[in-house]
């Protein structure tokens, strides 16, 4: 498993967000009363970006279509009856451990 620094914990502020690609990697990266999560930053739905969804505690709501995934997990834990979601569903999605040295996160991936 390889691990990319990232940046220093300062640089996202709390209830904030940054993204970052990584290769073939897209995600974005939230801070969450100083805990930091890691997901997939296209939603499994539409490619709606999540890194401008809307955060409700440590799960995170689609901008596109409104579909909820736990930034914990990568579950997807709604999906609302739209007519874009009754033709294409939304999966869960994939999240990436962080590791934390002396201020600066690492990506585990």
């Amino acid at each position: 498993m390889a691990e990319t620094k990232l940046c220093v914990n300062t640089e996202i502020p709390n209830q904030g967000v940054k993204t970052f690609k990584i290769g073939d990697l897209d995600i974005a990266v939230f801070n969450i009363e100083g805990e930091f999560f890691a997901i997939n930053r296209k939603c499994t739905h539409m490619k709606g970006n999540l890194a401008k969804g809307k955060l409700d505690g440590k799960k995170i709501k689609c901008p596109l279509h409104g579909s909820v995934f736990s930034l914990e997990t990568g579950e997807l834990l709604g999906q609302p009856g739209t007519l874009a979601g009754w033709f294409k569903k939304a999966k869960h999605t994939i999240v990436y451990k962080i590791k934390i040295k002396d201020d600066v996160l690492y990506l585990k991936h």
